[in-house]
């Protein structure tokens, strides 16, 4: 399928059709790639879409109506075909509705459309949800963009992730597929995390209730920086393959299942519920 491109007088974007992924974030007049460039060496995915759910359910299961669901991680449309719904020369809308695939995993009629547009910054990415059947629907949403870091010509401790707010934080991790406490106060009334090789050894960095709306990557002694405003999703995952030449920043409204849920969406924390005819909306920005 052919991507998507669009552009303004600073920066042209790439967005693939197969999966709806940000592929490209290009500054003109620097010819700067901000968006990971998918080396299958490290990591062949730009910026997948979670939903509805994000990482793994416990077991990879879940029960409804007296069924039990497999579905995969990061839930339905991560490597679904969406359909080009409206394009303008700085702007796009990707839309996807529920198939036969995604009922076999998730038997709610939903609707999703994303819309990317340009700005003199950067770019804002917009998702409005919605719930087409007829019955109450639980749904998530996460974002999972991947920023390039450029390790031949610096350090990866030459960068660091930069909260807008000073935030006293509990770190968490995945333990045989479930989501555990690993660090109490891993951050406490801090605002600034610094990069390593190795410090994604154990996979990702999980946060709840950040209150930070503005997560930044800065490389240190440069006026280098890219910012990622969250839209106010309350959760964060910051996450690369060991010692690679990107890093993710990913605002979640919802994260991986720990041992002890119930195995029911309705009750998954952080998972909202939409009636029939409602619709969720929400977006990031990008701004460098």
């Amino acid at each position: 399928m052919q991507p998507i491109q669009i552009e303004n007088q600073q920066f042209t974007a790439t967005i693939d059709l197969h999966g709806a992924q940000l592929a490209s974030l290009l500054r003109k007049e620097s010819s700067e790639e901000f968006i990971w460039q998918r080396d299958p060496a490290y990591w062949a995915e730009s910026a997948p879409i979670c939903f509805p759910i994000v990482g793994d359910l416990k077991d990879g299961t879940y029960h409804y109506e007296g069924k039990t669901y497999r579905m995969k991680k990061h839930g339905v449309v991560r490597y679904a075909d969406f359909s080009l719904k409206d394009r303008q020369t700085d702007a796009c809308t990707l839309s996807v509705k529920a198939d036969a695939d995604t009922l076999a995993s998730y038997p709610f009629q939903f609707a999703l459309e994303i819309n990317f547009r340009l700005t003199d910054e950067g770019i804002v990415v917009a998702y409005t949800i919605r719930n087409e059947g007829n019955k109450d629907m639980p749904t998530g949403l996460g974002y999972h963009p991947a920023f390039n870091i450029d390790i031949e010509n610096f350090e990866h401790s030459d960068y660091e992730i930069k909260f807008s707010e000073k935030e006293t934080l509990d770190l968490y991790w995945l333990q045989q597929g479930v989501l555990e406490l690993k660090t109490e106060k891993y951050l406490q009334n801090e605002d600034s995390i610094t990069l390593t090789p190795h410090i994604f050894n154990d996979d990702a960095l999980i946060f709840k209730d950040i209150k930070s709306q503005k997560i930044s990557l800065n490389r240190k002694g440069t006026d280098w920086q890219l910012d990622m405003y969250t839209g106010g999703a309350p959760h964060l995952g910051i996450w690369a393959k060991p010692a690679a030449p990107y890093v993710c920043i990913e605002p979640w409204y919802t994260y991986q299942d720990s041992a002890d849920v119930s195995g029911d969406l309705f009750e998954k924390p952080g998972m909202f519920v939409l009636k029939p005819g409602e619709t969720f909306e929400s977006h990031y920005e990008l701004r460098v």
